[in-house]
């Protein structure tokens, strides 16, 4: 994406969130299939779609995780086989992030991350001037001391 960038604040929860997905889909597939992760802008935002090859989910697990993430409960220890999945939809619902589940065509299941727009923006002219290299100074602002042990 490399003229659009994230909002600040909600950097770290995104990375938090995809990084649970990816943790979820590498988990629950086996070790010789791909985890395919890709990106792009989509009408409304920003669209995330992680997709494992694993053995899928039967469509009522997919309608009971989908509402979990649409809708989260509070949190249940008895539950915990989900933890990741609650981590997910805590972190969307904070920055109105919709998290979809659907079955791969692969067989495995896929995730879907729509990034509202209003958390996407197009990169100005100075923020790319300022991801340039800079050129140094000659002379550093605050001398550095070397100390060395006898």
């Amino acid at each position: 994406m490399p003229d659009h960038s994230l909002a600040g604040p909600v950097v770290g929860d995104v990375i938090h969130l995809i990084a649970e997905l990816i943790e979820n889909a590498t988990v629950f597939s086996p070790p010789h299939t791909a985890v395919t992760v890709r990106g792009e802008l989509a009408a409304h935002g920003f669209a995330i779609e992680v997709e494992d090859r694993g053995l899928g989910l039967s469509e009522e697990e997919l309608t009971d995780l989908n509402e979990r993430l649409a809708n989260p409960p509070e949190f249940d220890l008895a539950d915990s086989d989900r933890l990741g999945l609650f981590v997910v939809a805590r972190l969307a619902a904070r920055h109105d992030i919709r998290v979809t589940l659907r079955g791969s065509p692969y067989g495995g299941t896929t995730a879907i991350v729509l990034i509202p727009g209003e958390l996407v923006s197009e990169r100005t002219s100075s923020e790319e001037e300022s991801d340039a290299p800079q050129e140094h100074d000659p002379e550093p602002a605050r001398r550095m001391r070397v100390v060395t042990s006898d």
